[in-house]
């Protein structure tokens, strides 16, 4: 049997390189749908917003924990605080002056963060 132990047998982190490992529409999806969510519109259009929100954030803090060696980073308690915030389970109800300053706010951070991994690439 080898030795496992050994650090060319660790696997390696997946990377959140923008174009190379994940798709540019991993962050200007979500981000263009919180931006849209300022206006008036139907209350399915939230509901599926928060499946969308809450799903990419749980992904980018996986990849972002997978990518630090898991150990988890700023960016993984930003992208989990901003999964619980936008859970469709047990849905938080806030004024709407309230949700559009989240919403710009959620969506600076995806902006922000795909600005960080091209920077890192």
């Amino acid at each position: 049997m080898g030795d496992f132990s050994n650090d060319r047998y660790r696997p390696t982190p997946r990377g959140l390189r923008p174009g190379a490992d994940l798709s540019e529409w991993i962050w200007f999806v979500p981000a263009g749908a919180l931006v849209l969510a300022i206006l008036p519109l139907p209350y399915v259009y939230y509901m599926g917003l928060r499946w969308l929100v809450a799903g990419t954030s749980i992904f980018l803090a996986w990849k972002e924990y997978d990518l630090h060696g898991r150990s988890a980073n700023s960016y993984c308690w930003i992208f989990g605080a901003i999964t619980v915030l936008f859970n469709p389970i047990l849905p938080v109800f806030l004024p709407k002056l309230a949700w559009v300053v989240i919403d710009l706010v959620v969506a600076a951070t995806f902006i922000g963060h795909y600005r960080l991994r091209i920077a890192n690439s």
